[in-house]
């Protein structure tokens, strides 16, 4: 803050320093910005009194002669279409389904088992050794005709646009990837 002196050495108010039409003028202009302010402030409430329809004074507004909405004739407004069979893929997995075993495997095995285990041993030892080999062979047989019949399927989990689930198997890989719209025919899916 300043301080003004004068001749005599002691301290005056800077306020009392400024010369009373200076004050004046200044008040003056702070009460004009402030009016500015106010005026500026009241134009959008101005505008939205002079929005509302005149009242006749008893709080009843008069009957409008404009249409309104409940008179006008109305149009019927379709719901927006969905895709009733469209979705998205959320996810692909793969599934291998072991095969069936028809017997025919474990009777081949253990056929080629028994004959050679009977190469193996001598005495009641070949017996034995024939007996595990038809054995073992028809175990091995039956795995094997179980992995010559096993399947690989592709499970496609599709969001369809109303928020269900559907999976799709196909027997080939999907030429599709995760996120990609698709349409869905019964059990057949295929890009949008």
């Amino acid at each position: 803050m300043k301080t003004l002196s004068n001749p005599s050495g002691s301290l005056i108010d800077p306020a009392a320093a400024i010369p009373l039409a200076d004050r004046f003028r200044r008040t003056r202009l702070l009460a004009i910005a402030i009016g500015a302010v106010c005026l500026i402030a009241a134009v959008p409430l101005a505008l939205r009194h002079s929005a509302r329809p005149a009242s006749d004074g008893l709080g009843a507004t008069p009957p409008s002669t404009t249409p309104t909405a409940s008179s006008a004739p109305t149009v019927p407004v379709a719901p927006p279409r969905t895709c009733g069979n469209c979705g998205e893929v959320v996810n692909i997995r793969v599934v291998r389904k072991e095969g069936e075993s028809s017997g025919v495997g474990a009777v081949a095995g253990g056929a080629l088992g028994g004959v050679l285990g009977h190469q193996v041993g001598a005495g009641r030892g070949k017996e034995a050794m024939t007996v595990l080999g038809v054995i073992g062979g028809a175990l091995g047989g039956n795995q094997v005709e179980k992995q010559d019949k096993a399947r690989t399927f592709y499970l496609v989990d599709v969001r369809m646009a109303d928020g269900s689930a559907r999976t799709i198997t196909e027997a080939t890989p999907p030429s599709l990837a995760v996120g990609a719209p698709v349409r869905v025919e019964g059990n057949t899916i295929a890009l949008r």
